[in-house]
């Protein structure tokens, strides 16, 4: 019997439907899922028990095609620390650092939105701790944290909108970051973080890395790429079960991934290297990235999340899948209007 569209269309609904219950599913975002609300998925609980086990695995590591900063290179960056595994020795940052942030103003930090939730939640001021001054995780000031503010319009499955604020309780004296006041499309420039590594590690010092700025279009052709293979991956095991045949399969995933929107909003940009040789990981949520210049460095987004195939075993760093962060440009009214800065 021939099998209209309608019949594909069904069929591969019925696959997604299965294999969103099933307990394995794709790696989302740079701090592992798009679903915030879920506690394995929020950075403040899921960075420091990566952290926790890599220390106690004794593997050391190198970033994604990154290098270690010079010491005082970065006086903006912090460290957004988990105050809950925190104790008066300096070696307790190591494990409880879970997302980055750039100071703005002396009593501000600006960082990503979904570093900022647990349990779907707005985290409380006093389980966050800032940390400036700091190129080792083992240096640095921690300040405590007096206000916690994220986007009304955050969209923890989208990421849109993926920017967050943090009150410190006091002024710091290190010089804050300068923001863009223009929509930066292409060049270069260089993300920085103590986020995840090359083999799966997370370093003690500082890392930076050098990437290039690509368009929209790019990100979304490549990134709507891996969905398409993802999604043939889903409906070729199901539709096994099913007795699907072969071009069934083909002629589903062609249909489903020709009504995929486009995954970058305008509120996004993305860099990286299409070798995918360089690119920011968990634990690097919410760092800067920025442009350097004879002006000094010129911050343009935040890190925010980036997409991997089903098949692949590591979190970052993929061909053609660009890390993506949130567009600065499109919030500095936004944050003019919290805290005053420009």
């Amino acid at each position: 019997m021939k099998r209209d569209k309608g019949f594909f269309a069904f069929a591969a609904a019925t696959a997604l439907t299965l294999a969103a219950l099933s307990p394995a599913g794709p790696a989302f975002g740079q701090d592992g899922a798009r679903a915030g609300a879920k506690a394995e998925t929020s950075p403040i609980g899921r960075v420091p028990d990566l952290r926790k086990a890599q220390r106690e695995s004794g593997e050391d590591s190198r970033v994604i095609g990154g290098t270690a900063a010079e010491k005082d290179a970065y006086p903006f960056q912090v460290a957004l620390l988990s105050s809950g595994l925190l104790d008066p020795n300096p070696l307790t940052h190591l494990d409880a650092q879970f997302c980055g942030g750039s100071l703005i103003a002396p009593e501000w930090v600006l960082t990503a939105a979904h570093c900022l939730f647990q349990f779907g939640e707005l985290v409380k001021p006093d389980s966050v701790t800032a940390l400036v001054g700091a190129t080792e995780l083992v240096g640095g000031e921690r300040i405590e944290v007096a206000e916690i503010v994220a986007h009304e319009n955050y969209d923890p499955q989208a990421f849109d909108n993926d920017v967050g604020l943090i009150r410190l309780a006091r002024p710091a004296t290190q010089a804050p970051i300068r923001m863009t006041s223009e929509n930066v499309e292409t060049g270069a420039a260089r993300v920085i973080g103590w986020g995840k590594m090359e083999n799966g590690g997370f370093p003690d010092t500082l890392m930076q890395a050098d990437v290039e700025l690509f368009s929209n279009d790019a990100c979304n052709a490549g990134i709507k790429d891996i969905y398409a293979r993802d999604l043939k991956l889903v409906l070729s095991d199901y539709g096994r079960r099913m007795r699907i045949s072969q071009d069934g399969i083909e002629r589903a995933t062609s249909l489903i991934a020709g009504t995929m929107a486009d995954p970058l909003t305008g509120n996004m940009i993305c860099a990286g290297v299409p070798s995918g040789a360089r690119d920011a990981c968990n634990g690097d949520s919410g760092g800067p990235l920025f442009t350097t210049g004879d002006g000094g460095p010129t911050q343009v987004g935040i890190v925010s999340w980036g997409e991997g195939p089903l098949s692949s075993n590591i979190a970052c760093g993929h061909e053609n899948a660009y890390g993506v962060y949130t567009r600065l440009s499109e919030f500095r009214d936004w944050i003019a209007q919290k805290t005053g800065a420009q």
